[in-house]
């Protein structure tokens, strides 16, 4: 969508009918009127129109997220030797933009999910920084994060080592999911509660690490992520996994659910697969 200027689309997120892009290099974020006819560029009537860098430590956005506020929230890697990936948003009705610096200290912030109910952005970190560095953390941690009163209210870790968050889902049974990796302990993906702030379940990921942004849930009330080499559904009230389609190293970027059809690419090739019967979709 925004292939030129060298920009490269990190993350993504949908806001009152438009698309908020969050791109590579220098986290550029952008917005998209997909009613309107293409045309990027930096002026009011450009379609995307760049909205420019919300500071110069953002560089690579790996997590974009509406609604919180009515604001854009941004989760990024900093630039080229640098630690302390930033929290940040925009304001799309003031154009305010404002960062958060250090909340996890020298590592970054990496995926972000909203705990509606609690009024809180769940953060999960990442223990790299920007290019070139060498990580000053050893643990990678969750984090909420009160936006009406800007302030950090709970970290935690769950119990084995883990490197970094790579994906996060706030679902409808009011817990948090997610996926964990590290060098020396397998893939999981694990149960949160928000109310009693403690991590309560873990399962073992079929084979392929899990991919960025790869958690959502379907319109059947489960689970459905991705690995590089799987799609796999969950089931969060039995923690049943079960592989839908497998294929080495045949996933690259997760996609949303539309409809019965479940979408990603694999390298340049956009694809889908339909997962869901009519009744999964009018029971939404």
């Amino acid at each position: 969508m925004i292939g030129v200027k060298c920009r490269e689309a990190y993350s993504m997120a949908n806001y009152q009918g438009k698309i908020y892009i969050s791109a590579h290099p220098l986290a550029n974020i952008s917005v998209y009127d997909p009613t309107q006819s293409y045309h990027f560029g930096d002026k009011p009537d450009d379609n995307p129109r760049n909205l420019g860098r919300i500071d110069d430590i953002f560089y690579r956005p790996r997590s974009t997220l509406a609604g919180p506020l009515g604001w854009v929230w941004v989760a990024s890697i900093p630039d080229y030797g640098r630690w302390g990936g930033p929290l940040s948003y925009y304001d799309p009705q003031t154009g305010q933009k404002k960062a958060y610096y250090r909340i996890f200290g020298d590592g970054t912030c990496y995926t972000l999910a909203h705990l509606e109910k609690q009024k809180l952005l769940a953060v999960g970190t990442n223990i790299n920084d920007g290019s070139g560095t060498q990580p000053k953390v050893k643990q990678a941690s969750l984090f909420l994060w009160d936006y009406q009163n800007e302030t950090k209210v709970w970290e935690g870790k769950p119990d084995r080592p883990v490197k970094a968050f790579k994906a996060l889902v706030a679902h409808t049974d009011g817990k948090l999911y997610g996926t964990i990796i590290d060098e020396d302990t397998a893939p999981e993906i694990f149960v949160f509660d928000p109310q009693s702030r403690t991590f309560t379940d873990r399962v073992a990921l079929p084979p392929g690490a899990p991919l960025d942004l790869g958690l959502q849930e379907g319109p059947d009330g489960k689970i459905y992520g991705f690995t590089y080499s799987c799609l796999y559904q969950f089931d969060p009230i039995t923690l049943d996994i079960k592989v839908i389609i497998s294929s080495e190293k045949a996933f690259s970027v997760p996609g949303p659910i539309i409809g019965r059809n479940i979408y990603f690419a694999s390298g340049h090739r956009l694809r889908s697969v339909e997962i869901f019967s009519l009744s999964d979709i009018s029971s939404d």
